[in-house]
This record gives structure tokens, C-alpha cells and sequence, in this order.
């Protein structure tokens, strides 16, 4: 089934409002497709959409900046965490931060103190991370919101910024990525979330709870994007793994995040995740190449994958969290990814 179809089934059985696809190959997109409604009774979209990328923002935002604080050597994959965040739990390094095996905790609701409206509620948010418990680091990988709320707040220590100030200087700006930020986005470009019994539709506001009470700009989630965008941060993350530098994405930099892991047998790598060899695991798909294969995905629906040797890429943005998270739709959208990568491979194989 061609990726069209694939997406209207999906939003025709209610999995979401929105959705937007873009494949590449050879460094160049083939194939965009945007469909649906800002929300259930919204207008239509167009690729002006700014969805809620989640936790793309993981590697587009916070690992990318520090792809290029590395580069410049303002700071060094092996510096203990607590260099820069003297409180932090964690006893492991930058690279184990940024790989998921620095010890620190899945996630934690912090949430739900975060309601009462600290005076400063970001650096309430990261302070609650940074203290919570941590294990041993570089032993083995566990999938840490906690540490990337660290890892947001290690690059503003290092850049001496803010992380939306970091994001549009070191990023965004470099490479020309002119409706990608953090929010609050304007309503009438944004693509709506969930329909929370305490916040009531979320729309133009992050969706995560943590980031959304936390002050909306965290290094784990709060990252807004259009599919054009995330096609040229996707083109310009496979330039520089084929040597040719995009903006402050050094080769040789992007080369090591890439290929690090954090511990031995681990599939993280330094912002990215690998592809499963299991059959039938992986949210890539089954035929998605396995081999110096790169990607992320997002709770909102979200998703990229990168197969850097052909300069190929898949990318998926939905809302399928709107108007509920509830019921099958975790299992729903792993189905709609594995078709829709799948299918670019159909589409660029041929």
C-alpha cells in the first residue's frame, strides 16, 4: 500500500487528526504527504503545521546542541555530569547522560508537585531531576526523561543560555530551520494534542506533563516543528555522516555521537536510538536497513529514522494522542510506523 492510503486509513480510524510524512533519498525529498485536521472539529491543515515533536526533541534540540558545544570544546564527552551540575545524583559522564546509562530513573510525575506554581518552576523541574536517585552509571541503558532534563540543563550551563536561546543560535539558525521552537505556538498553525482533564485540550502548549508544568522548554520534550523542517534537520544530520558539514554539524562530531554507546549490548547511542534486529520489534519496520541505521520516536505520535549511507530518511508526525492517549493507540501507532517506513523503502528501492 502507497504511504497516502497508509495514512488516511490511519487518521480515517480515528488514530489522531493530523498527520504529515516525508521520505528522502539521496539526500533530496521524494515524497511529502500532509493530511488532516488541527484537531477532531479543526480546520484542515497545510505543510505550514507545527506539531508537537515531543521527544524529537531529544535529538533535534538538546543533542544537537551539544553536538556543537563539542565541537568548539566548551565541553567534553567524558566531564563527569556533576562539573556542570554540581547536585546532580548521577555519578556518570556526558556521553552516558546523553546515551541513556548514566543511572537516572525512566520518569517520575514531577508533575504533580510542579502544579502548585514553584516561583522559578523550570529549575524546580530540574532540580527535582537532578536529585532524584540514581544507579550505577555505564552498566546498562534505561530510556531516562530525567536525564535529558539534565542534559537540557548541562548545555544551558555550558552555553551560558537558555535552551530556546541555545536551540536557535547552535541549531536552528545555522541551519535555517525557521519554524522549529520551543513553544508556546500560535493556535493557528498548531496542531493539537490531548484533551486533559486538568488542562483541557492542549493546543499550541506542549503536551508532556513534566514540560508543560516545568516551564515548557526542557532538553526532553517541548520542541515544536513543521515536516519541512524536520526533512532539512534530516538531510543535514545524513550531509554530515557522509562528510559534508551542515551548519555546526561537524563530521566528525556527529560521526561519534552516533556510533558511542553508554554500555555494552546497549542500542542507544548519543541522542539516537538503533533499530531492533528482532523481527517485528522495531517501530522502523522490518526493512528499514539495520546497519549504521539512526532514528527516534516521539509520544505524540512522532517519529524519524535515518539511513545515512543513502542519504535516505523517513519521517512521521502525527497527534495521535488527540483527542486520547487511551485505548489501542500505543500499539496503533507502532503499526502505522512500521507500515509507513516500510513503504519508503518500496517507494526509494525502486
Amino acid at each position: 500500500m502507497e504511504i497516502h492510503a497508509i495514512v488516511d486509513a490511519a487518521l480515517a480510524s480515528g488514530l489522531g487528526s493530523a498527520a504529515a510524512v516525508s521520505v528522502g533519498d539521496g539526500g533530496r525529498e521524494v515524497l511529502r504527504v500532509v493530511r488532516g485536521h488541527a484537531h477532531v472539529d479543526g480546520p484542515a491543515i497545510d505543510e505550514r503545521a507545527v506539531f508537537d515533536v515531543a521527544s524529537l526533541t531529544k535529538p533535534m534540540a538538546t543533542a544537537a546542541i551539544a553536538m556543537a558545544l563539542v565541537a568548539d570544546d566548551r565541553v567534553r564527552l567524558d566531564d563527569l555530569v556533576r562539573r556542570w551540575l554540581p547536585d546532580a545524583a548521577t555519578e556518570g559522564r556526558v556521553f552516558e547522560l546523553l546515551s541513556h546509562t548514566a543511572g537516572c530513573a525512566a520518569h517520575v510525575e514531577f508533575f504533580r508537585a510542579l502544579r502548585a506554581t514553584p516561583i522559578d518552576p523550570y529549575a524546580a523541574l530540574v532540580a527535582l531531576a537532578a536529585h532524584h536517585p540514581a544507579g550505577p552509571s555505564g552498566q546498562a541503558a534505561v530510556y531516562s526523561d530525567l536525564g535529558y532534563l539534565q542534559a537540557g540543563a548541562l548545555v544551558e550551563a555550558v552555553a551560558g543560555r537558555a535552551l530556546p536561546d541555545a536551540f536557535a543560535e547552535f541549531v536552528a539558525g545555522p541551519l535555517g530551520l525557521a519554524d522549529t521552537r520551543y513553544g508556546p505556538i500560535d493556535r493557528a498553525i498548531a496542531i493539537a494534542t490531548e484533551r486533559d482533564a486538568d488542562r483541557g485540550l492542549v493546543w499550541g502548549r506542549v503536551h508532556d506533563e513534566n514540560a508543560y508544568y516545568g516551564g515548557g522548554a526542557c532538553g526532553h520534550a517541548g520542541l515544536f516543528s513543521t515536516i519541512g523542517d524536520v526533512a532539512t534537520f534530516a538531510a543535514a544530520m545524513c550531509d554530515a555522516l557522509n562528510g559534508t558539514p551542515r551548519g555546526r554539524l561537524a563530521p566528525d562530531v556527529v560521526a561519534r555521537f552516533v556510533t558511542t554507546a553508554g554500555a555494552p549490548g546497549a542500542s542507544w547511542r548519543l541522542g539516537w536510538d538503533t533499530p531492533s534486529t528482532t523481527p517485528g520489534i522495531s517501530h522502523a519496520g522490518d526493512r528499514w536497513p539495520r546497519a549504521h541505521a539512526i532514528g527516534h520516536l516521539g509520544f505524540t505520535g512522532v517519529s524519524i529514522w535515518l539511513d545515512p549511507p543513502r542519504r535516505r530518511w523517513s519521517i512521521l508526525l502525527t497527534n495521535r494522542v488527540h483527542p486520547t492517549r487511551g485505548g489501542d493507540t500505543a500499539e496503533r501507532i507502532k503499526a502505522l510506523r512500521r507500515a509507513v517506513n516500510d513503504a519508503a523503502i518500496d517507494l526509494t528501492d525502486r
